[in-house]
């Protein structure tokens, strides 16, 4: 019954978040993604936040709190993938900028691609990180339905 239930949510997590983007993408426009991000100290911000304070917190946790080696390694892995895919759904349900929410989830993606592979063998020993892997699931699961969902609202 468990495996059962496991599949189950990992489908779910699947179908949300392919669906999500594509609605994303199709209530939206391109100018209106990249139109939040010409706003260079919010997103400088953003970015020191996301790929600097938050991996730092959780290094500094992973210090003074005694964790098993597998909590330890997930806590840096999670603190180190910024750009989650339910960021727009998140702000629209809070009343926020889902127009901002998406060109910062974006942007993010992007980075994290670039900065994961360079940052987890810092903060993990002996780990390698193929860049390829990070970026296939994010680009298969957010960044093609977002186009297409755009790509379907232009048409």
């Amino acid at each position: 019954m468990n495996d059962i239930l496991t599949v189950v949510m990992n489908l779910s997590t699947l179908v949300f978040v392919v669906t999500g983007m594509l609605g994303t993408g199709m209530s939206l426009a391109i100018a209106q993604i990249i139109g939040p991000l010409r706003n260079t100290r919010l997103m400088l911000l953003a970015l020191l936040a996301n790929f600097v304070l938050v991996p730092f917190l959780a290094y500094l946790i992973s210090l003074f709190i005694p964790l098993r080696d597998g909590l330890r390694i997930g806590l840096i892995l999670i603190s180190t993938a910024a750009g989650a895919p339910f960021l727009p759904m998140l702000a629209r349900a809070a009343k926020g900028n889902a127009v901002f929410s998406v060109g910062l989830m974006v942007l993010l993606m992007v980075v994290t691609m670039l900065y994961m592979p360079i940052v987890l063998p810092l903060l993990i020993q002996g780990i390698t990180v193929d860049p390829w892997d990070i970026a296939i699931s994010l680009i298969v699961l957010i960044l093609i339905p977002l186009a297409m969902g755009l790509f379907m609202k232009e048409r």
